[in-house]
């Protein structure tokens, strides 16, 4: 087996690797009830703070499993671009990803130019 294929059966493996924890961590969020009910913060006497409380709880739940969905996704599509042939390529500007960027994100699409001129497009419009 030569280089290029050991290193992209190490991607795949630390790619799905990760996907699997995810996709787990994930599923546990979806099949535990959340202590955020206001029985379990406040008991039987209920106020504004105890309502405040119960809120963020569950605004906090929603926001990570909303990331863990979007990881999931960026996985499976790092995935995809690795059996196409496209893993590694900015889907932006068809250069070379920055092999730095692949170790620190290997689900990466975008090359660090690229990424950083949407991030600024993203801050200019108020979108995440």
């Amino acid at each position: 087996m030569n280089a290029h294929a050991i290193a992209i059966d190490s991607i795949r493996t630390a790619l799905q690797a990760r996907l699997n924890e995810v996709r787990g961590r994930l599923s546990a969020a979806l099949t535990t009830t959340p202590d955020a009910s206001m029985e379990a913060i406040a008991g039987e006497v209920r106020d504004l703070g105890d309502e405040s409380v119960a809120a963020e709880r569950t605004e906090i739940r929603h926001a990570l499993i909303g990331r863990d969905v979007g990881e999931i996704g960026e996985l499976e599509a790092a995935l995809l671009r690795l059996d196409s042939g496209g893993y590694g390529r900015c889907s932006e500007c068809d250069l070379d990803i920055e092999a730095n960027r692949l170790r620190a994100l290997p689900a990466a699409c975008r090359c660090g130019p690229c990424q950083a001129e949407l991030e600024r497009r993203r801050a200019r419009s108020g979108r995440h």
